[in-house]
């Protein structure tokens, strides 16, 4: 829990002594990400549910490896490093990894959009006692919530991993996130809850737009140095 608390505090540091970078970095991936947000708005009024828009920006935008902040995310490595970067390494980040980041998300969406929809259904069964499946709903709500926590855990190593890895394959860097999670559960478990929640304040309040992004992003790159030194390059 101490590490995890270490690279929350690291990663709050470097984004505030950095603001400028981390602003203009946090307002191009944002800007870069405009047509999932379009999207969010459209589900959000045929659902008639305004929520859909922050929540589905704190998790389609921010926590899964959303190829328009890979960028972001090596603007971050940099931060964490310990080193002060600058915008075209953005840039250079982003040509290098959106595609792998595009393959990763597309993955991750479904896989996230299937466990929150089943998630809701058994949540409406076990709210309706009148339902023939009420008596298994509640137990199998909370199976698909702990599993959709687990999966959007799991994600808080996945574009690092993307970064770090000598190869940036996908399904390589969703085994070694899960292995992590698995082998430092406390600290995982507490940077995980930290960040989401981080994510979907930020989406809330509107801070998405111009610091939450890249607070988290560095949130993610500390967590992975701190717990994996052997696996980062050092600085000379």
């Amino acid at each position: 829990m101490r590490l995890g608390l270490r690279a929350v505090g690291s990663a709050c540091y470097q984004v505030f002594s950095h603001l400028a970078v981390s602003f203009g970095g946090n307002l191009l991936a944002m800007l870069l990400s405009l047509p999932i947000v379009l999207v969010l708005i459209v589900v959000a009024f045929f659902a008639h549910s305004l929520s859909v828009v922050p929540l589905g920006i704190a998790i389609l935008v921010g926590a899964l490896p959303n190829p328009a902040c890979m960028g972001l995310q090596t603007l971050a490595r940099e931060l964490a490093r310990g080193d002060t970067p600058d915008f075209g390494e953005q840039w250079q980040g982003l040509r290098t990894y959106w595609r792998v980041g595009l393959r990763a998300w597309l993955i991750a969406a479904a896989i996230t959009i299937t466990c929150a929809l089943n998630a809701a259904f058994w949540e409406t069964q076990a709210a309706n006692p009148a339902t023939s499946l009420h008596a298994v709903a509640a137990p199998l709500f909370v199976v698909w919530a702990l599993i959709l926590l687990f999966w959007l855990g799991v994600h808080l190593y996945v574009a690092p991993l993307l970064l770090a890895q000598a190869e940036a394959r996908v399904l390589l860097a969703y085994r070694n996130a899960a292995v992590i999670m698995l082998s430092r559960p406390v600290a995982s478990l507490t940077v995980s809850l930290i960040w989401l929640g981080a994510l979907v304040f930020t989406s809330v309040t509107a801070l998405a737009t111009i610091i939450g992004l890249a607070l988290a992003a560095t949130i993610q790159q500390n967590t992975l140095r701190l717990l994996l030194p052997n696996l980062l390059p050092t600085q000379d």
